[in-house]
């Protein structure tokens, strides 16, 4: 595994975030939902894994903040 393969979604996780296997349709659909990517020599898209996981953390923490607080009725 090289130190790049750590920066980078693999291909797997590239089809697993996207539902896609070809790289022109994966762009398409990073594309849709603003996902920012950078084309490699082979075709590819290269997705940061910091930009993905800074962003699910962040849909993750305000799905939480619309819950109601039911603490506050007991």
């Amino acid at each position: 595994m090289s130190a790049l393969s750590v920066l980078f979604l693999s291909n797997e996780e590239l089809r697993e975030l996207t539902d896609l296997k070809i790289s022109k349709a994966q762009m398409r659909w990073l594309e849709k939902h603003s996902y920012p990517f950078e084309v490699s020599a082979t075709g590819k898209p290269k997705v940061l894994r910091a930009y993905v996981m800074e962003r699910l953390r962040v849909i993750s923490a305000s799905s939480k903040l619309n819950e109601p607080n039911f603490d506050a009725i007991r």
